[in-house]
């Protein structure tokens, strides 16, 4: 059970990044963030897309501490018990 609910919460999680860089990059750069991740673009660039990369991945990151924090959490209160380790599942 424990790995549904992390496993939902990840999938979540990253879906709400994925959204949040993407508004990110339209606020900032004022286009679309399709052209940094296509080398085919007329408008793709290796600078861009190496920071937007590294934005990509500290957010995915940041979203992946907060949905495993936001499922013990969970655990926790519904079963009043510690979320099993990594081994245990």
């Amino acid at each position: 059970m424990w790995w549904v609910e992390s496993t939902v919460t990840g999938v979540l999680g990253a879906m709400i990044a994925e959204r949040v860089l993407r508004l990110s990059y339209r606020i900032v750069r004022k286009q679309s963030p399709d052209s940094v991740f296509d080398a085919d673009h007329v408008r793709f660039a290796w600078s861009d897309f190496l920071l937007w990369a590294v934005v990509g991945g500290l957010g995915l990151g940041a979203a992946k501490v907060a949905t495993n924090r936001i499922a013990a959490v969970g655990w926790r209160v519904a079963t009043h018990t510690e979320p099993p380790k990594g081994d245990d599942e």
